[in-house]
């Protein structure tokens, strides 16, 4: 487990979600299925929107913030949450969602443990917004998916 600092724990979510985004880009590209494709630009651009929110708090947030040190192994679960053979180009719209919900969960995971690791309410406040923010995605995701469902 290494020391890292907040902002490089929330520097590792937010290019986990530029990864993604283009993993689902990519997927997008070979996808067999339309409405498999739409699904996957749809969720290329939801990670967007995440990279781009991490980015801007990482503009502004205080330093005494995102300068605490602390023990997270973000760096090494972040680089095992992709698979890139989880998806392939017959897949099925099911199939899609059950993976972007895995990866969402990695990433809560990821949040919980750094609210478990860190030392001040206030950074346990940072991540439990991020953690929140993540469930609250995942609830998105799985209402959006069954209005798609239903197309």
């Amino acid at each position: 487990m290494s020391q890292e600092n907040v902002m490089d724990v929330i520097d590792h979510a937010r290019i986990f979600h530029a990864q993604l985004s283009k993993y689902y880009d990519e997927l997008s590209e070979v996808a067999d299925r339309e409405r498999v494709k739409i699904f996957l630009n749809y969720l290329s651009n939801c990670e967007k929107r995440h990279e781009h929110a991490l980015a801007e708090y990482e503009e502004t947030a205080p330093l005494n913030v995102t300068d605490t040190w602390f023990k997270c192994g973000a760096d090494k679960a972040i680089n095992e949450f992709l698979d890139p053979r989880t998806l392939t180009s017959d897949m099925d719209i099911d199939s899609v969602l059950r993976e972007a919900l895995r990866l969402d969960q990695c990433l809560s995971e990821l949040y919980q443990e750094a609210i478990d690791r860190a030392q001040t309410d206030r950074i346990k406040e940072v991540f439990k917004n991020l953690l929140e923010t993540n469930k609250k995605e995942m609830r998105n995701l799985s209402r959006d998916f069954g209005h798609l469902h239903d197309w």
